[in-house]
């Protein structure tokens, strides 16, 4: 992974997961976070890109994207060349996956395409795409999806099964 958008993000909530860790009574403002941020050497611009990114999963989340309907079950997502071009056979199975496990609707699912697409790289692996469905579903107020489980898509050996 590059110097992107993504990588302030995972560094972010590696930071702030720690930070909850050891100290629960102590709140992170966005100043706080941001000098955090710079002190690890990313730029302002990546930061604030980073930030404006994950406020846009709220706004997708208070229906900028029209609710699919679900009476079509057996219906096919099909992805445009640049989306395509933007995630490869395996992201896209991955996503198929979560689908077909009832991890993941249309909504959060188009959701996550939407936030992969900004993200500006010219290709989104698999493992970074982890991270967008674990960002996602994590702020989403959708469903109750345990942390643990979110936890283990991420890290997901991918030679292993998914138990």
């Amino acid at each position: 992974m590059t110097h992107n958008i993504l990588d302030v993000l995972t560094y972010m909530f590696d930071y702030l997961f720690e930070e909850a860790e050891h100290n629960d009574a102590h709140e992170i403002d966005d100043v706080e976070l941001k000098a955090h941020l710079s002190d690890a050497g990313f730029d302002v611009i990546g930061i604030d890109k980073a930030l404006s990114w994950l406020e846009n999963i709220a706004t997708l989340q208070d229906g900028k994207i029209k609710p699919f309907s679900t009476i079509y079950r057996s219906s096919m997502r099909i992805y445009t060349d640049t989306e395509q071009q933007k995630l490869d056979s395996k992201a896209r199975g991955f996503l198929l996956f979560m689908e077909n496990i009832g991890q993941l609707d249309a909504n959060q699912r188009e959701m996550i395409i939407e936030q992969v697409m900004s993200l500006g790289d010219a290709k989104v692996d698999l493992e970074d795409l982890k991270w967008v469905v674990m960002m996602v579903l994590g702020n989403s107020a959708d469903g109750d999806i345990s942390s643990q489980w979110l936890e283990s898509i991420v890290f997901l050996d991918e030679n292993r099964t998914l138990q």
